[in-house]
């Protein structure tokens, strides 16, 4: 097996592993669509239904089916007895080639961007991945996409999360952007047209390497194996901006892209396995397809409550949890929420929702599949980060996520989040190129630490053993001092073995995950590999 791709077998595993954490200088601005701060983000399966119940208390219907859309506006309001609509906001109206403009001097387009550690294998196509959660907080893999493309394109605006509503867009679960382009400008035409022919040119390889899995541009819609672009008609049409969706592996930057190694086994995303209710909110990529198994929640009389909405039934969950009674289910009344559900066997949808609501009355509860359940990350796969990826941290913020994060800006930790360590992100997100400068805490910032201190962390799903080459195998070799060439033979397969029993772990020569956790160099020792190359460890994934 050869895992990483031919072209880069003689590139530095360790700058591989780093390269999603060193491209190219990006500044992006919100555009004023994205919501508040403290609200937080996650996918969608592709058998899945999303809803809210009414003042009834009765289930609003699944939002099953759905086309091609991007939904930017509804005329449904929160918290209503009306159900939901039954889709997305838009639909594909039968083939249409995109029409593109003619190359004009006087509005020169930049070439696309290059990476320099793609594999020579593209990342298996995923069915397209509907919105089953409601859970709007930005995705680590579209933050940094719009940033790229924002930077590269001189282009810098876009909008990315938004509060649900009752209706379907992969904007409610933080896996969608809107890029800011005028299809009426010439200028901003002609860089729209050259993006999305970019990503989907030979079947559309660019956008399997970076997860997309839908664009909509200038009343036209793509996605991979659909047929080339399609006639597109909704609420907008897309005239204003570029959308772009991504599957669950793209939203979380684990494609080819970022990692230098195709996605093989593909994270098929949350299961909607409760009736007319949303999805649990993903913790690890989940590799089985979802069943078509449903099962119907207890009704009460309280009705479903999402992020940031108010309702009755947070006075009933409040005191439950111990937090601060605000009568809106806030981010921290929502991140409590859900360590409840998990603890309490059920979906751990972030939702106020009725089967929520018969757990916290003591109701009798249906048998919950297994499937309804988010994925557990596997212990070979937390870090001090974990805990913590979910966290907004601002000036005035305290507790042990400060603590990680101040760790990790190599400040004093001392958990109070002051004047100093705001100065410290300041100038970590300014310098950092696909980072903008911010003083707040990201979904972005915590993976780009998490990665930069734990290298291996990229490459902890796969299992490597002799006879494998690529990109992950140069690095098993530099961390256990064999020749990095790419080439797992016998001399690597016996320095593994040892490095195996130094590290209290059975000696079988192959690299799986345990392994893989216990030769993660740490930030100390990247470091000390960075002076030894007498240079930058993890040189730029992306030229201009």
């Amino acid at each position: 097996m050869t895992v990483g791709g031919h072209g880069i077998r003689r590139a530095c595993g360790l700058a591989l592993a780093l390269s999603l954490v060193v491209a190219p200088s990006a500044h992006a601005q919100n555009d004023g669509e994205q919501p508040p701060d403290d609200r937080g983000s996650t996918g969608s399966a592709g058998s899945g239904s999303a809803g809210s119940a009414g003042e009834s208390g009765q289930p609003q219907g699944p939002s099953g089916g759905g086309t091609t859309g991007d939904s930017d506006s509804s005329d449904a309001t929160s918290g209503s007895s009306k159900p939901p609509r039954s889709g997305y906001g838009g639909r594909a109206t039968g083939p249409s080639p995109l029409p593109l403009l003619p190359d004009d001097p006087a509005y020169p387009v930049p070439a696309p961007p290059k990476s320099t550690t793609l594999p020579d294998e593209v990342d298996a196509e995923t069915p397209y991945q509907r919105n089953a959660v409601c859970d709007p907080v930005d995705k680590p893999g579209l933050e940094a996409f719009a940033n790229l493309i924002g930077e590269h394109y001189n282009r810098p605006a876009y909008s990315t999360s938004r509060a649900c509503i009752d209706q379907k867009s992969d904007h409610y679960d933080g896996r969608a952007i809107d890029w800011t382009l005028d299809a009426g400008n010439p200028a901003d035409r002609r860089i729209g047209d050259a993006v999305v022919t970019w990503l989907t040119d030979n079947d559309g390889e660019m956008a399997r390497r970076f997860g997309i899995q839908s664009i909509i541009w200038n009343a036209h819609s793509w996605r991979p194996g659909g047929g080339g672009w399609q006639g597109y008609v909704g609420q907008s049409a897309h005239t204003d901006h570029v959308h772009f969706s991504f599957t669950w592996d793209g939203a979380m930057m684990r494609t080819s892209w970022w990692t230098g190694v195709a996605v093989e086994e593909i994270d098929h995303g949350p299961c909607s396995v409760v009736a007319g209710q949303y999805a649990a909110v993903p913790v690890a990529p989940n590799r089985e397809p979802c069943p078509a198994t449903v099962v119907s929640a207890p009704q009460t009389d309280y009705a479903s409550v999402r992020p940031e909405e108010s309702g009755r039934g947070v006075g009933l969950v409040q005191p439950l949890l111990e937090v601060p009674q605000t009568g809106t289910l806030d981010h921290s009344t929502r991140e409590a929420l859900m360590r409840w559900q998990t603890q309490a066997g059920i979906p751990q949808t972030g939702v106020l929702d009725q089967l929520t609501y018969a757990a916290a009355q003591g109701r009798e509860l249906p048998e919950i599949p297994q499937a309804a359940l988010a994925v557990p990350r596997e212990d070979h796969m937390r870090t001090a980060y974990s805990r913590h990826h979910r966290a907004v941290l601002a000036a005035g913020s305290s507790g042990p996520a400060v603590e990680v994060l101040q760790r990790g800006l190599g400040i004093e930790p001392d958990g109070q989040f002051g004047p100093q360590t705001e100065q410290a992100l300041k100038d970590f997100t300014a310098d950092h190129p696909l980072l903008t400068e911010n003083t707040e805490t990201t979904a972005l910032l915590w993976h780009v630490l998490e990665l930069r201190d734990h290298p291996t962390l990229a490459y902890r799903h796969l299992t490597l053993r002799t006879g494998d080459s690529g990109a992950p195998v140069a690095m098993v070799q530099e961390l256990v001092g064999a020749e990095p060439d790419g080439e797992f033979g016998s001399q690597t397969e016996q320095a593994v073995r040892q490095a195996q029993s130094e590290a209290g772990l059975e000696p079988t020569g192959v690299v799986n995950g345990p392994t893989w956790a216990a030769l993660d160099p740490g930030r100390e020792k990247v470091a000390a590999i960075q002076d030894l190359r007498g240079g930058r460890i993890a040189p730029s994934s992306v030229r201009d």
